[in-house]
């Protein structure tokens, strides 16, 4: 093979590379990073889609009037980036995701662009003993023994 064909072979080829380098390198470059962005950190702690936003509050106030009356917990949640126009059953976990569950929520259903905002009220019998608890928000589908697909920690600061 004579050089100059080769030389031109050469050239074409990397020239390809850096085509396809051009294109797809962003979406490569942020795939990686997710990907590389979990090593070393237990599976069950950092599973979530790579896009979701998951904000999980628990409040509890009591009545003013009457701190002994009872007086329902909420749950108030907020998402994006989840898979559109999905039900999801939702569980609160002790420790890590998919760790003893506390609780079973209710179900939430985001909308066309994955997003959703619900309040849950719950009656908790200790809603102040809670609040040292690591608390995770599960996002189950199918059922509340479905595959885990998103995960979040539970604000309890809120907790009174």
């Amino acid at each position: 093979m004579k050089p100059w064909k080769l030389l031109t072979r050469l050239a074409v080829a990397i020239f390809l590379v850096l085509v396809i380098v051009a294109i797809f390198g962003p979406n490569l470059a942020d795939f990686a990073k997710g990907l590389l962005g979990n090593v070393g950190k237990p599976f069950s702690n950092t599973l979530s889609l790579p896009s979701s936003n998951i904000q999980a509050h628990l409040v509890h106030s009591p009545d003013p009037t009457d701190a002994s009356a009872p007086s329902p917990s909420h749950l108030q949640i907020a998402v994006q980036g989840l898979k559109p126009a999905t039900t999801y059953y939702l569980t609160i976990d002790e420790g890590s995701c998919g760790g003893p569950t506390l609780l079973l929520v209710g179900s939430l259903t985001t909308d066309d662009m994955g997003t959703a905002l619900k309040d849950f009220s719950l009656n908790l019998s200790d809603p102040a003993g809670l609040a040292s608890r690591k608390l995770w928000l599960n996002f189950h589908r199918g059922d509340f023994n479905g595959t885990s697909s998103a995960c979040s920690p539970i604000d309890t600061s809120l907790l009174r």
